[in-house]
């Protein structure tokens, strides 16, 4: 039996027939810091020599799901309005994909839209959304 939700953000679900994406694309960095040596700089055209590297550790995490909703059958203006109001609340959610995999917590960093296609009344026919993420990590050890 398929999942009833692609991906949900706390509140927000995602699916197919309603608010889904058609896009998620995902950034990972990683932190490296670079040390200088002493040396002839020549050499590192030569692919000697030339500032060490050392990892740090893991950095930014980020999502981007870009999506299309028709309203009034997909929720369009009241999702957004979910997706905003979540976003407003200041706090990590929970994301989890239709698999049952956990991703984590995750904070909205920003929601935009473009709406088009009009009804007579103004309301949109067509909304273009992209919903923007960033990890959240806790802190190994409490902060005193």
């Amino acid at each position: 039996m398929p999942a009833p939700f692609m991906m949900m953000l706390g509140p927000i679900r995602f699916y197919i027939g309603g608010p889904a994406y058609e896009q998620l694309q995902r950034s990972t960095q990683y932190t490296w810091a670079t040390q200088q040596r002493l040396g002839d700089p020549a050499l590192k055209y030569l692919g000697v020599g030339g500032p060490a590297l050392q990892f740090i550790g893991p950095g930014g995490d980020s999502l981007t799901l870009n999506g299309t909703m028709y309203p009034p059958s997909h929720g369009g203006s009241l999702h957004l309005t979910l997706m905003r109001l979540s976003g407003g609340l200041g706090v990590a959610l929970p994301l989890i994909d239709g698999s049952g995999m956990v991703w984590g917590r995750w904070i909205i960093e920003s929601i935009s839209d473009t709406k088009s296609v009009f009804f007579s009344d103004g309301a949109a026919r067509k909304i273009e959304f992209t919903l923007s993420l960033k990890r959240y990590l806790e802190d190994l050890i409490p902060t005193l």
